[in-house]
């Protein structure tokens, strides 16, 4: 409701109400264009353009969804539409692979856990961008399913499809990643014992 009242003022020509929506909105729109795009300029460009389209377009919002939604969805389009252009490779940082790998205290599992990171890194990256922003818009930015469908314009089945073959797709490559791994580990052990 605190987000029509300040649309409703933007609306009536007070343009310092849209600045509490900037303020608010600000760090998603951020974090969504940092994960679609290669770098920090790049993202904050983009956090600019998407917050200029929806002053242009404020006339146009639906308050049956909520502003979040609509913000998000506008940056998800324009990221999807830079990255058509560019063909850009999605950048992960490690705060947000954190979130997908697990916990270890010694410094050889620590090590274990940056390589694992990279993995999964390299494998969102290599997923098609149809099942990148539903991983993206699920497990970084905690979006509900019908948060993601109002973002995509995609019903719910197709979103759980997605979800469910973009986490499938990724179990299988970081499968391959880690027998590859493995395989390099004992390599390298077998050559440092000649005598095998």
């Amino acid at each position: 409701m605190e987000d029509i009242a300040q649309i409703k003022k933007c609306l009536a020509g007070q343009k310092d109400a849209f600045e509490l929506l900037v303020t608010k909105y600000k760090n998603l729109v951020y974090s969504i264009a940092l994960n679609s795009l290669t770098n920090k300029n790049d993202a904050a460009d983009v956090t600019q353009d998407v917050f200029l389209k929806a002053w242009a377009n404020l006339s146009r919002y639906n308050p049956e969804f909520s502003f979040k939604t609509w913000i998000a969805r506008i940056t998800v389009n324009h990221c999807i539409n830079l990255n058509h252009k560019s063909r850009r490779i999605t950048a992960w940082n490690d705060e947000e692979i954190e979130k997908i790998t697990t916990d270890r205290d010694d410094p050889e599992d620590a090590a274990l856990k940056s390589e694992r990171r990279d993995d999964i890194r390299n494998a969102i990256n290599s997923l098609p961008e149809k099942y990148k922003i539903v991983i993206q818009l699920y497990h970084q930015q905690s979006l509900s399913y019908e948060e993601i469908c109002n973002i995509t314009g995609y019903p719910m089945s197709i979103v759980k499809n997605r979800l469910y073959r973009a986490r499938k797709m990724l179990a299988e490559k970081l499968t391959t990643y880690s027998q590859e791994v493995s395989k390099k580990g004992e390599e390298a052990w077998i050559a440092e014992k000649p005598g095998i």
